[in-house]
């Protein structure tokens, strides 16, 4: 973030000073008083668990410069005296109003990343292909909402020539709203799919929420499309912007052609000509890195720039990422699920079958925000578990028995299948249900915490190895 002084900061985001405000230059900004930096601006949020404004001393006596408030009345007379206070009646609205402002101030490109599936991977795929020739940054994590986009505007550097926020949604008007704080230079739409259903009710509904981002953007700006996404998109978009498509068809303007598997590596090439390797796993990674290399052509990248930059990108944490144990492989899969990202992930399962790997162990816990859908939507991804290469399907959470059910129709007796209400109960069987030689996948809504029997599994696995059971 460029020094702004403290006068700049205030006008920007509206607030009203209790007090005189002091000539002080801010530098950053911080929503968590645990990590504070000198020279910043601290805004006291109120979360589910912690309340900001509990922290608000804190904050100043780590070094924070002023903070910005709902409500101060909790606070010492001194510190409300000393204009380091800023009153809002939001907090949040206040932080986004000044994103939206350091927005419009800086030089970098803005390339905004919507989807239903693979938001974040392909962020991090962006941000790392255009980091190897420019200067520039990506969004932390999945800094997708109201307080995450926010931040990663602000963190914008004068020097910097592209930024990659990710934009998320779970109720209707989100993306809208948080496209006007970002007004996108190029987009990426990742994929169109059943998710959150409780605030869009229908597929439909979760097109017109993804796609509120259009009329947002210039008319000269691109978007790079999956195919997927395609079908979805309003017909008028065509005529508003520069679209890009992507995907495996013939119809796609990039188009991933003679997939391949060896060991660790997923290669492709693009249009038939230009060769590529990715330590990524699953079909839905290679369209990922198309989005990627997308966007790096319109940076008027190379081709062997971008392959050179995809061969050393890795995946986020929790998504698809491979661990190698003593006697087994587990697949931690657990950030977040829908019913799309479920299929994508049966998938990267069976490329580790034609990889020529041992039993083949699904398991999958509850997808959240489903609304009324929700059982027959788990449901279906059972069914889909039950036509998927896995050995053994073990559902986990509220709605496991639906998803058994999906499977056993579809697998009749072919499969082990099993159903846990918690995951305390799962784990007491899991030294029943694994043994030497499985590969394990973990899939899961990021509320139901499956990463949790992470350690069990390694605990078991551990206790094959020192009785020398054989893979």
């Amino acid at each position: 973030m460029r020094s702004l002084t403290l006068h700049e900061a205030v006008e920007a985001l509206q607030g009203k000073p209790l007090g005189e405000l002091p000539e002080i230059c801010v530098r950053s900004v911080c929503t968590d008083s645990r990590h504070i930096e000198p020279e910043s601006l601290f805004f006291a949020i109120r979360g589910d668990k912690f309340d900001g404004h509990d922290y608000v001393e804190a904050a100043i006596a780590s070094g924070a410069v002023a903070a910005v408030v709902e409500n101060g009345d909790k606070l010492p007379p001194e510190l409300l005296e000393s204009g380091r206070i800023i009153g809002v009646p939001d907090t949040i609205a206040a932080l986004g109003r000044l994103a939206a402002w350091y927005r419009r101030t800086t030089a970098a490109q803005v390339i905004a990343v919507l989807g239903s599936n693979g938001k974040t991977t392909t962020k991090d795929l962006i941000g790392h292909v255009l980091a190897s020739k420019f200067p520039g940054r990506a969004a932390r994590a999945s800094f997708n909402n109201a307080i995450g986009v926010a931040l990663t505007l602000l963190s914008a550097e004068p020097a910097d020539e592209f930024l990659v926020v990710e934009i998320g949604t779970n109720h209707p008007g989100e993306i809208a709203a948080l496209s006007r704080m970002v007004r996108p230079d190029f987009a990426v739409v990742t994929s169109i799919a059943e998710e959150h259903l409780e605030g869009f009710g229908d597929i439909e509904g979760v097109a017109a929420e993804e796609f509120s981002f259009l009329p947002l953007m210039t008319g000269r700006a691109v978007v790079a499309i999956s195919q997927q996404a395609v079908a979805y998109l309003p017909k008028r978009a065509a005529k508003s912007v520069r679209l890009l498509t992507y995907g495996f068809d013939a119809e796609a303007q990039l188009m991933a052609t003679e997939p391949t598997i060896a060991g660790d590596w997923q290669s492709f090439a693009v249009n038939n000509r230009f060769p590529y390797r990715l330590k990524l796993l699953g079909r839905h990674n290679v369209a990922n890195a198309l989005a990627a290399i997308a966007i790096a052509q319109c940076f008027r990248m190379e081709h062997a720039e971008i392959a050179m930059a995809l061969e050393s990108a890795a995946p986020p944490p929790m998504r698809l990422a491979r661990q190698t144990l003593s006697t087994m492989t587990l697949i931690n899969d657990a950030y977040n699920a829908n019913p799309g990202s479920m299929k994508a992930a049966f998938e990267s399962l069976a490329d580790l079958e034609a990889a020529g790997y041992g039993r083949r162990i699904l398991i999958l816990g509850d997808m959240r925000e489903l609304g009324d859908a929700a059982s027959r939507c788990h449901e279906a991804v059972g069914r889909e578990a039950g036509r998927s290469c896995a050995h053994t399907i073990v559902a986990v959470g509220a709605f496991a028995r639906h998803v058994a059910d999906g499977a056993v129709q579809t697998a009749g007796t072919r499969k082990r299948i099993y159903s846990y209400p918690t995951l305390s109960a799962l784990e007491r069987k899991l030294p029943d249900l694994l043994r030497p030689g499985d590969q394990i996948l973990l899939k899961a809504s990021r509320g139901v915490g499956l990463e949790r029997i992470v350690p069990a599994i390694e605990a078991i696995d551990q206790t094959a190895a020192t009785n020398g059971s054989p893979i």
